[in-house]
Formats: structure tokens, C-alpha cells, sequence
């Protein structure tokens, strides 16, 4: 093979990349004889998207064979090795590629951005900074310091923003999005709502029309995966792989994103007893994935047969991996959100699972989704879709209530803000878990980690819910 059919499979690969056809891109990748730093860099990009972390590191591992200063390869191990939960490794792999280059902003960021997770809010604040200092246009990073302090963005900023956004010269996609985020929240505070509504409205539309989103995801969630939800599941319980599940008590906290779950996940977690915390991990959806059965799923007709033994075993071993779970009884909480498309299949892999379903007045959670930049939610950056999202997941629990009564439990969050104490004694009491003085303490505890949008408010004291604050969007929503 010629260096120049090298040249030509890695730009089909790079071409299909675009596209987000990854496997096709990786087909001619992997054909290429000479592979040299752009072929192990596209290549580790493809399993990254993928979420194939084992062949991301080896690729980055090559590339560092290659270049053991290479700032791509340190700042991509450093983001699996957040996503892993490895947050030492992640920092001292950021900490590395910095030291390469005092001025690579995107270790800064994301090192900024492990920091301000891990609650320290300082040092957050000063590497955030300094992304700054090396580019002032990095509006990301400006969007993430006035959430750390809402005072930091001064009237000349707020000048220079628009300036910047309607020149677009030298400007990101993504920075100019975050511009208009950043004006969105200026005009709130001001309560200037009809400008919050234009700037939110902006930045929404080019994120969505961005690389960043994956437009088949949205198909995918509002779609495809819902058409599953009436089906007929039969299980065969194959006595082959019988498994005891007496000692295994898991609790599962569904909800849509702002309703609260990061606060639920936290209360349980914060007591003293020993209960591992799988956070959100998509195991199931893995694990249906792996043995072809998410094709089966939504290929079949009106019912279908699982065998729920072997699905069982899979699925805590997965647990157990991810965990480092060495002994067989063991409490775990998995706050994975779209489990509740698969939560019948979940309560018949785990029959006594506890289910905590977070529950917030629907427009309140409308407004609070479109207020924020969700980007790991692709339905998140259009009113219609948001709406779509909510009505099924409504929709979804209102029947599962009906078969699983037993196992579920609903917690608003304006009874849980308003009535802190008495709501997480019912919460502990289902999940049979002992109450303490310290879980309403949780802001103090010193090994909190927090991934979710809610990391800042998470380290603080429970606030009274204020329903009155989303009165004036009614007209600007189409009256949800």
C-alpha cells in the first residue's frame, strides 16, 4: 500500500468522521499501513465518541510513544480518566499537559472544571482565570466563572460580549453560544425577560446546529426508545443462571434532569451507612447493547422474551466491576435518568429494587431545562422537544405506578425544599436506610462530588422553592 492510498483511506475515515458514521470511519482507518500521530489521534477520537475508553487509551498511548509531550493525547486521558471516576489520575494527566505548555487552555478548563466538581470553588476560580488570560474570548470559560460568582460579569464585559458575538471574527461556535447564555443570565437578574428568552433562544439554536450535537441522539430519546414503552416484556428465567439476590439491594432514582435527583443521590449517600454510588453509568443500556438485544427490543412486534437471568448476572457483574465490589451483598444507588425507559426490566432483574421517582411541576422543569446549556442532553436545546421529553417520561411513570406501587416512591421537590427533614426520614425509611442529623448536613461533606449542573448549589444549604419566579415566562412557553 502507497503512502498515497495511506492519504486517501485516512481521508474517507476523516470524512465519515464528519458525518459521525464512526464505525465506516474507523473501517478505512484501520486500513491505513502507515499509521502516524493524525491517524492514532482520529482513531482515538472515534472510541472516545464511542465510549470505548479501553481502545481510546491505547490509541492515546501510542501517540504518546510517539510524543510523550503530546497535549491532545495528556488532556483526552485526563477526560476518560474523569469519566472512569479516577479524578487524581484525571487532575495529575491535566496537570501534566499544562506543564508542557503553560498555555494550553483546554487542560486549564477542564482542570477548572474538575475542580469546581470536587467543590473546590478556589482554585476552580483561578484556572478558570486563566483560560481567560490565554483567550478572552473563551466565553465557556466566562460562563462557568459567573456561575461560580454572578457579580464577576461587569457591564464592560457584558459590552465586549456583544461586540464580540455579532462581529464573530475569530469566534467559536460554541463561544458564541455560550455569549449568548452568558447575556441570557445577565438579562435574568435584571429581570428583563423578554431579552433572557432572544438570548437563550439564540444560543440553543447554534448549539443545536453545532458538531457538538448529535442530532441522531434527539431522534433516538424522543423516537425510537419510546416506542418500546408499551410493549409486552415476557422473561424466561433460565434456572441455568440462577442468581441469589437477597443480599443485592438496589436503589434507582429516576426523574428528569433539574427535578431534584442530584439532591436525592446526595441525601441517601450522605448518612452512615455503607452504600456504593454508581452515579449515572448507563449500565443497562450497555449491557442491552452488548447482547444484541437492543435490536431485538425495538424490532419485535408487541412482545418480547429476555432471558432475565443472564441479563441479571451481566448486569452486576457490571455493577461489581465498576464498584470495586468485591463482596455479593452490597447496597448500590444508580442515578442513571433514562433507566425509566427500561424500568421493567429493571424490576424484574432486581424484583426488591426501590425506584425514587423525582418529581417537579412540569412547566417549572420546562423553564429550568431551557435556562441551563444541558450539551450531553441533545433534546434539551429546543422548547418542542424539551415538552416531548417530559410528556413521556410522565406518561411512563403514571404507568409504571399502576403495576409497581410497591416500589416506588415520589418525592416532589418543593415538599422535599420546604420540608427538608421530614421528606428525607421517608426517603431513608424506603430505602430502609438510618436517618441522621448529618444528611441535611451534606454540603459539609468533604469528599462530595458533584457532575451535574446542580454542582454549585449542591454545596449549599436546602432553599425554600420559589414557585413565584416562573410566573412571568407563562406567555414566553406557549402556556405549557
Amino acid at each position: 500500500m502507497s503512502n498515497s492510498s495511506d492519504e486517501i483511506l485516512y481521508s474517507r475515515g476523516l470524512e465519515q468522521f464528519k458525518k459521525n458514521q464512526l464505525d465506516n470511519s474507523l473501517d478505512f482507518l484501520l486500513c491505513i499501513k502507515r499509521k502516524n500521530l493524525n491517524t492514532f489521534k482520529l482513531i482515538s477520537q472515534i472510541h472516545i465518541k464511542k465510549n470505548d475508553y479501553k481502545n481510546a487509551k491505547l490509541f492515546l498511548s501510542k501517540i504518546l510513544n510517539l510524543d510523550k509531550a503530546n497535549l491532545f493525547a495528556l488532556n483526552s486521558l485526563g477526560e476518560i480518566s474523569k469519566s472512569e471516576k479516577n479524578y487524581e489520575e484525571a487532575e495529575k494527566f491535566y496537570i501534566k499537559s499544562i506543564s508542557c505548555d503553560d498555555n494550553f487552555a483546554p487542560s486549564y478548563f477542564n482542570l477548572a472544571s474538575l475542580y469546581e466538581d470536587k467543590g473546590e470553588l478556589d482554585l476552580a476560580r483561578k484556572h478558570y482565570l486563566k483560560v481567560i488570560k490565554i483567550d478572552n474570548k473563551n466565553y465557556a470559560a466566562f460562563f462557568n466563572l459567573q456561575r461560580l460568582d454572578e457579580n464577576i460579569i461587569d457591564e464592560e464585559i457584558i459590552k465586549k460580549i456583544i461586540k464580540d458575538i455579532k462581529i464573530k471574527k475569530n469566534l467559536k461556535s460554541k463561544n458564541i453560544a455560550y455569549g449568548h447564555f452568558i447575556l441570557a443570565n445577565y438579562y435574568r437578574k435584571k429581570k428583563e425577560i423578554n431579552l433572557e428568552i432572544k438570548e437563550l433562544s439564540k444560543g440553543h439554536e447554534i448549539f443545536f446546529n453545532s458538531d457538538i450535537i448529535n442530532k441522531d441522539a434527539v431522534n433516538y430519546w424522543l423516537e425510537t426508545v419510546p416506542k418500546m414503552i408499551n410493549k409486552n416484556f415476557l422473561f424466561n428465567d433460565n434456572n441455568n443462571n440462577k442468581i441469589e439476590l437477597t443480599n443485592i439491594e438496589p436503589i434507582f432514582i429516576f426523574g428528569i434532569p433539574r427535578s431534584g435527583t442530584t439532591l436525592v443521590e446526595t441525601i441517601i449517600t450522605s448518612g452512615n451507612e455503607k452504600i456504593y454510588n454508581a452515579g449515572e453509568n448507563f449500565i443497562l443500556q450497555k449491557t442491552l447493547h452488548k447482547s444484541q438485544l437492543n435490536k431485538k427490543i425495538f424490532e419485535s412486534e408487541d412482545s418480547i422474551t429476555l432471558d432475565i437471568n443472564f441479563l441479571r448476572k451481566d448486569i452486576i457483574e457490571s455493577y461489581k466491576k465498576q464498584l470495586s465490589i468485591q463482596s455479593n451483598k452490597f447496597k448500590f444507588i444508580d442515578r442513571t435518568m433514562t433507566n425509566f425507559f427500561f424500568a421493567e426490566i429493571l424490576l424484574e432483574i432486581f424484583p426488591n429494587a426501590k425506584i425514587i421517582n423525582c418529581k417537579r411541576d412540569s412547566f417549572h422543569n420546562l423553564v429550568a431545562i431551557y435556562q441551563q446549556c444541558l450539551n450531553n442532553l441533545p433534546w434539551s436545546h429546543k422548547i418542542k422537544d424539551i415538552k416531548k421529553y417530559i410528556s413521556i417520561y410522565n406518561y411512563k411513570l403514571s404507568n409504571l405506578e399502576k403495576n409497581y406501587s410497591k416500589n416506588i416512591l415520589n418525592v416532589e421537590l418543593k415538599k422535599l425544599t420546604e420540608f427538608p427533614k421530614d421528606t428525607s426520614k421517608e426517603i431513608m425509611s424506603f430505602c430502609k436506610l438510618n436517618w441522621s442529623e448529618k444528611i441535611l448536613k451534606y454540603y459539609e461533606r468533604k469528599d462530595l462530588i458533584c457532575t451535574t449542573a446542580s454542582n454549585i448549589q449542591i454545596r449549599e444549604k436546602i432553599f425554600k422553592y420559589d414557585s413565584a419566579k416562573f410566573l412571568p415566562y407563562k406567555e414566553y412557553f406557549d402556556n405549557f
